[in-house]
């Protein structure tokens, strides 16, 4: 397995590496934050980030704020390699990058309160309950129910409740087969 493929971390787990030791320094070099001239002694210094132009205008780098060097690292670290991804770069417009940059780069992104925990979690549990009852009750009819997307119904109600908070009056949902009936009955 030149590759490393079967020893991959599918388990992210705050980043800690639990492959071979071989494997952890054929990390790239421009990933490492050695190869820019920082030490180890470097990760508890504090730096302004306060980039005015271009690409630095968004997301952490262009926050405004003081961060040490061991937060930054942790901040893009859980932005670009973790288990959720975005892609961007390809975005002509620099405001629209910013702007998602802004979003994905930020610390703590996908944590919510106890009510908004409570709401997807219904709503996830009335999709499941919906599609459990539609394969007891019609088991022999060829359905094209939720399986593996199931994360989909909180998803688009909560897009669709934003949307209205901001002044949308109409939408309209093209979509295929898996999932439609449950779409109808739970969004």
């Amino acid at each position: 397995d030149p590759l490393g493929i079967n020893d991959a971390n599918l388990h992210v787990d705050k980043f800690n590496y639990r492959g071979s030791a071989e494997q952890a320094e054929s990390v790239p070099k421009f990933l490492d934050y050695r190869t820019y001239g920082f030490a180890e002694g470097d990760l508890d210094r504090e730096f302004h980030l306060n980039a005015g132009v271009g690409a630095g205008k968004g997301g952490i780098i262009g926050s405004n704020q003081k961060k040490t060097l061991r937060e930054i690292i942790a901040i893009i670290k859980e932005a670009y390699c973790g288990t959720v991804g975005v892609e961007f770069t390809h975005i002509a417009d620099m405001e629209q990058q910013n702007w998602i940059r802004n979003k994905f780069e930020k610390p703590k992104k996908f944590e919510y309160d106890a009510a908004a925990t409570m709401r997807l979690l219904d709503r996830l549990i009335y999709a499941v309950t919906f599609e459990s009852f539609l394969a007891t009750k019609y088991n022999t009819t060829k359905r094209f129910g939720l399986e593996g997307v199931d994360s989909l119904i909180p998803g688009m109600k909560a897009m669709i409740d934003s949307a209205v908070e901001l002044g949308v009056e109409s939408i309209d949902i093209g979509m295929p087969h898996r999932g439609r009936l449950n779409v109808l009955a739970n969004v």
